[in-house]
């Protein structure tokens, strides 16, 4: 939790679970940040977030909220939200720092040419099923080059595509924003990114579960994440050809906690 003390922000969790459950949860996982227990789920329900969908009245796990997170100012005014549709899936803490622009976890892989350098990492370095985690591309563009973003002109915008992934879910693109340049042989304005920039690719880790467990059983499971870069790079002078460039991100793979608390803890249906 380091990253959000350095951002100012403490950190604390709200369920529907009693204060039993949320203490026996918290010391086996060693959870230091507190953990609320809304057994009535009122204030979950005053939010608005209860999961009416998956457990209606009258479900033994009726009062589940979508899975979320609140980030909110000293004055309690909430600036931003991350939810996803079901329980099962989770945005990690880390992947909302590296959206954040903080500094990402896992190992780097760096690239260069004469255009840019490109550091490729992830929120996270390892992962299990249900992870939402950040795929981050840092780049640094060569003195007085620009890549071409998003618009309406004749270049080749930046993006990505990653490879079909049996146990992956990628998610939308997310692309910093753009700089207007003015090329004026061409008398034409367009989009573009310069200097440093980072682009960012979440995936969630969601998988069938028979795949996933066939993965689990590889003497070092991982997932081998695998795309393709597409961009064009001019300067003031020089229009370089569009090009493509090969990118990948190794995650190590772990298996889900399913410990839970002791029976007689439990929601009864």
């Amino acid at each position: 939790m380091e990253g959000f003390k350095k951002r100012g922000l403490g950190v604390a969790a709200m369920s529907y679970d009693s204060v039993d459950v949320l203490k026996d949860f918290a010391t086996r996982r060693q959870i230091t940040y507190p953990l609320l227990s809304d057994p009535e789920s009122k204030i979950i329900r005053g939010f608005g977030i209860i999961n009416e969908i998956d457990y209606p009245a009258g479900n033994f796990a009726h009062g589940v909220p979508f899975p979320g997170t609140y980030i909110a100012n000293a004055k309690g005014v909430i600036e931003s939200k991350f939810f996803e549709k079901t329980y099962a899936e989770r945005r990690t803490a880390a992947s909302l720092l590296a959206g954040a622009g903080d500094a990402t976890a896992s190992a780097s892989a760096e690239i260069r040419n004469d255009q840019f350098v490109l550091t490729t990492s992830a929120s996270n370095a390892t992962v299990a099923l249900g992870h939402r985690v950040t795929l981050a591309l840092d780049f640094e563009m060569a003195k007085k080059m620009h890549a071409y973003a998003p618009g309406d002109h004749r270049y080749r915008p930046l993006s990505l595509r990653l490879d079909a992934h049996p146990l992956v879910t990628p998610h939308d693109l997310v692309l910093p924003k753009s700089q207007p340049y003015t090329f004026k042989p061409l008398k034409e304005t367009v989009p573009v990114y310069a200097g440093r920039f980072r682009v960012l690719q979440d995936v969630t880790i969601s998988g069938p579960t028979k795949e996933m467990q066939e993965a689990l059983k590889a003497e070092s499971p991982s997932v081998n994440l695998t795309g393709e870069l597409s961009y064009q790079v001019c300067t003031d002078s020089v229009c370089y050809p569009p090009a493509t460039l090969p990118v990948k991100w190794t995650l190590k793979l772990i298996p889900l906690d399913r410990e839970r608390a002791p029976e007689a803890l439990r929601k009864k249906p």
